[in-house]
């Protein structure tokens, strides 16, 4: 055992020396640290321009009010309002439908800088006012198109697309290289086992390359300023992703290597599998879903809100004193209603589109949650696509986030409206002091949970999908080695 031992680490000292006199580790190396340096600072510098863009939202939000609260005071005090009636900030329609608009806004995850994921997608903030709930589908910001479909360079793309490359280039000649430089035979006339002698030299491929990563991540994450300690179970997550992936890839070069064909051939068979397993599969797999459960387009949803706003302004009048029917709570004190009055009338249309719209939007809603669905159920068939998907949860740029955002901000908006519909049916003013108890959007993140059972089948999968390739490779290599010598 211990002449086992002893050769084993010439073994390991032997393969150092082959990588550095071959320049394959420097070269790795040397585009790794690019690739991940390039990638943080890109997600470094998106996270801040949204840090920045959000804080200048809430100093505007903050200053607007004030000016707001005193023009009301000054007209409280006796300065009559000599501007548009329409800007009349003691009016709740105006203040309500745009004056006093609040912001509803996402902060970036502590780990952001990692995945751009759907944040060059998905709004990370909505102008809330209390009309047109439908502006929460299409309110994004214009970016540049080729940006979009090309997406952004990333430590995930990094990990998903350029990672498994670097595994093949220092990996697919481990066994074959043996048999051209004509060393194999001398190899094999040893007592030591070939299976364990050719494991142990992705072995320590695996460890190198992943070391080497681990701590470029690391560093980099400590120069962009992010809290690791508290970001320690993210962290942990992501290594082991990226700990499970690699070895996923390395197996699979170990078993392509255990048929005893040239490097040639070998770096043939990894490269197609590279590009089934990142770009075909996950490509098909888009288009698939879209062709089974097609989303309404946005230019549909709004086209289909017009037609039914036109529709429900012949009911105005009707519409109107049937809602003072049901909500005799609102009907004015010491005073008739005014069916006239424009924000009334404006406002109760509005809330019977809301109501009519409904249908469309949960056929909107249903779609979605049906791709996502169907994307959860195909995923296995290719790592690259639950990588992704994981990286991109733990970094808080996934669908779920999202998703979860946009429900609070719905929320937000109901309760926002709320405030306002009391006030403009009862025919109310603004006062100074109501200011301060106009509703204000707080993002809840949910629980801390990483560790949740799509990541868990994540990594099993994984494991379970190394350990194929690895017995694959024991098999054949112990049939084929003797021809090899």
């Amino acid at each position: 055992l211990n002449s086992e031992s002893i050769m084993f680490s010439h073994i390991i000292r032997y393969d150092w020396l082959l990588l550095r006199a071959n320049r394959t580790l420097v070269f790795s190396v040397g585009l790794l640290a690019f690739f991940v340096g390039f990638a943080l600072w890109n997600g470094h510098r998106q996270v801040g321009f949204q840090r920045e863009t959000l804080a200048a939202i809430q100093q505007a939000d903050v200053e607007n009010t004030a000016r707001l609260k005193q023009q009301v005071v000054a007209i409280e005090g006796g300065t009559p309002w000599t501007g548009s009636s329409w800007q009349n900030p003691s009016s709740p329609y105006t203040i309500g439908s745009n004056k006093g608009a609040k912001y509803a806004a996402l902060p970036p995850g502590p780990l952001a800088i990692l995945a751009v994921g759907q944040s060059d997608l998905r709004a990370y903030y909505y102008r809330v006012t209390m009309t047109k709930p439908q502006s929460l589908y299409h309110s994004e910001e214009i970016e540049n198109a080729a940006t979009l479909y090309n997406g952004s360079f990333d430590l995930v793309f990094v990990i998903v697309y350029l990672l498994p490359l670097l595994v093949v280039a220092l990996s697919y000649n481990v066994v074959s290289s043996e048999k051209e430089q004509g060393t194999l035979s001398l190899l094999l006339s040893t007592e030591a086992d070939f299976r364990r002698v050719v494991l142990g030299k992705y072995l320590f491929r695996w460890l190198l390359l992943n070391g080497v990563f681990v701590g470029l991540i690391t560093a980099g994450l400590l120069v962009a300023g992010v809290d690791l300690p508290g970001s320690a179970g993210r962290l942990l997550l992501v290594f082991l992703l990226v700990l499970l992936y690699t070895a996923f890839w390395f197996a699979l070069s170990f078993a392509v290597n255990s048929y005893g064909k040239n490097s040639g051939y070998n770096a043939a068979v990894l490269v197609g599998a590279w590009l089934v397993f990142v770009l075909i599969v996950p490509t098909v797999l888009s288009v698939g879903v879209n062709l089974l459960h097609p989303v309404p387009s946005r230019v549909e949803l709004v086209t289909r809100t017009r037609e039914v706003s036109d529709a429900v302004k012949k009911e105005g009048a009707k519409l109107l004193s049937s809602y003072y029917e049901d909500h005799p709570e609102l009907v004015p004190k010491g005073q008739p209603v005014n069916y006239e009055d424009f924000a009334i009338k404006s406002l109760r249309t509005q809330m019977a589109v809301e109501e009519a719209m409904k249908p469309t939007e949960a056929q909107f809603e249903t779609q979605l949650r049906s791709q996502q669905t169907l994307i959860s159920y195909y995923r296995f068939l290719s790592p690259a696509v639950f990588v992704g998907q994981s990286l991109n949860d733990v970094a808080g740029t996934g669908d779920g986030r999202y998703a979860d955002f946009k429900q609070q901000a719905m929320r937000f908006y109901q309760s926002f409206q709320r405030f306002f519909v009391q006030k403009i049916f009862r025919q109310e003013k603004m006062t100074s002091t109501e200011f301060d108890r106009i509703p204000n959007f707080q993002y809840q993140p949910p629980d801390a949970t990483f560790f949740t059972i799509p990541n868990l089948l994540n990594l099993l999968f994984l494991a379970i999908a190394t350990g194929f390739c690895v017995a694959v490779g024991l098999v054949k290599t112990k049939k084929v080695h003797l021809t090899m010598a």
